[in-house]
């Protein structure tokens, strides 16, 4: 796997959910392309690298996605992200057997899953910093914590269904990403007749 090509994919991706990933909001709900290039990634690299991936991809959101304050400075707060995509990841890597990986529609429910552990982690992270500190609040505030793990929920369903086309574009630039496509090698008599 290039990392460079990954690292160009994924600043791609948070650019086109920071600016205009607003355009395709279904009902309330923002999909966002991050997950989607993410476990792209994750289906095709190599298993030992799915948690980096994924928390270079976490550790970016978190980076790039600032909590206003209410004197109007900004927050960065490192870790809901990054430890919400470990999770995604390892829920997905599991999957990686069972679905066949080159598949839009396998890479949409993937991305669901995904979603929606990344997001259940988001709002446990805020939820403990905010028993833990007391002076910051999350976004969501004076929303309760399930309320937006629902919000989130539906957040991650429109994520499946948006990373439908997205892996489908994402297919088209496989050889960029240089994934290994080391075949099985089987013993048996097929094998010793060549």
């Amino acid at each position: 796997m290039r990392w460079a090509v990954y690292i160009l994919f994924t600043l791609i991706a948070l650019a086109i959910d920071a600016s205009f990933g607003g355009i395709l909001k279904i009902g309330e709900s923002q999909p966002r392309f991050l997950p989607c290039v993410v476990v792209f990634a994750i289906l095709s690299a190599p298993r030992p690298y799915a948690v980096r991936i994924a928390m270079m991809a976490g550790l970016l959101a978190d980076l790039l996605s600032p909590v206003l304050r209410s004197d109007g400075t900004q927050l960065v707060v490192l870790g809901p992200w990054t430890l919400g995509f470990a999770l995604g990841s390892l829920a997905v890597v599991p999957l990686r057997t069972l679905l066949y990986r080159r598949n839009p529609i396998s890479s949409g429910f993937a991305t669901l899953v995904f979603s929606l552990l990344a997001s259940v982690v988001f709002v446990a992270v805020w939820v403990l910093r905010m028993l833990l500190l007391r002076d910051e609040t999350p976004s969501w505030w004076p929303g309760t914590g399930g309320g937006e793990v629902w919000r989130q929920a539906k957040v991650a369903l429109v994520n499946g269904l948006v990373a439908v086309p997205t892996v489908w574009l994402l297919e088209k630039t496989r050889p960029l990403w240089g994934f290994s496509t080391a075949k099985r090698v089987i013993p048996g008599a097929a094998r010793d007749l060549a």
